[in-house]
């Protein structure tokens, strides 16, 4: 028998494919919690003292921090904090030591300074003339990092006797890339790695270390 043509037709029902029918629930969620959010930013890996860190252009362990009193030639005894690190120059070519970037200083892309790559170290380090940065060698001091060879860096903040120490150091490292300088310079230069947005450039953070201080005599 045929159905009359009065009375009510049925609907067919509408299959809805799980994917979609997930995304909108998903997209309901997230209207009532009040739009989508940004997923919290990652923390850089943490790496335990003595851990080689592979920078790309070198290879670095943070042996330790100290707090310590030495005499300078004249025989007058001088008070420093210092962080003493092993640093290989595994590149084919020298490596100027460079310096520490500054607290307060616009981020720069460090062009194969090792010590730009220091991008961070809190608490900060009251010092009248900042930090020092040099390889120990030997007992002599120099500003150069030579192709496949392992040497002392010292980085040295001057302190005053009364002046209080951390109980401990944060250092925040960056990681090198070789890459060409620009799209129409094609020379490939050693620079930290990270994003340059409007000019404005920031350094990735490749690992975290933090470092006990603790008291040592000098000789």
């Amino acid at each position: 028998m045929t159905s009359s043509r009065g009375g009510k037709r049925r609907r067919r029902p509408i299959l809805i494919p799980a994917a979609i029918a997930i995304a909108a629930a998903g997209l309901g969620v997230t209207a009532l919690l009040g739009g989508l959010q940004e997923a919290p930013e990652k923390p850089p890996p943490e790496v335990a003292p003595g851990k080689i860190i592979d920078q790309g252009r070198f290879s670095t362990q943070f042996i330790k921090a100290i707090d310590t009193t030495e005499q300078d030639r004249y025989g007058t005894p001088k008070r420093s904090l210092q962080l003493v690190l092993k640093v290989k120059n595994v590149s084919n070519e020298t490596a100027p030591v460079g310096g520490i970037p500054k607290p307060d200083a616009k981020p720069s892309m460090g062009f194969g300074e090792f010590a730009s790559s220091l991008l961070r170290i809190a608490p900060e380090i009251k010092s009248e003339y900042g930090p020092s940065v040099y390889v120990l060698s030997y007992g002599v001091q120099s500003r150069q990092l030579h192709p496949g060879i392992t040497t002392t860096v010292v980085v040295k903040y001057d302190l005053k006797p009364t002046d209080p120490a951390p109980s401990e150091i944060t250092i925040d490292v960056g990681s090198f890339v070789y890459e060409e300088i620009g799209l129409r310079d094609k020379t490939r230069q050693w620079r930290l790695a990270g994003e340059l947005d409007d000019e404005e450039f920031t350094p990735t953070v490749a690992a975290r270390i933090t470092l006990p201080v603790r008291q040592e005599q000098g000789q």
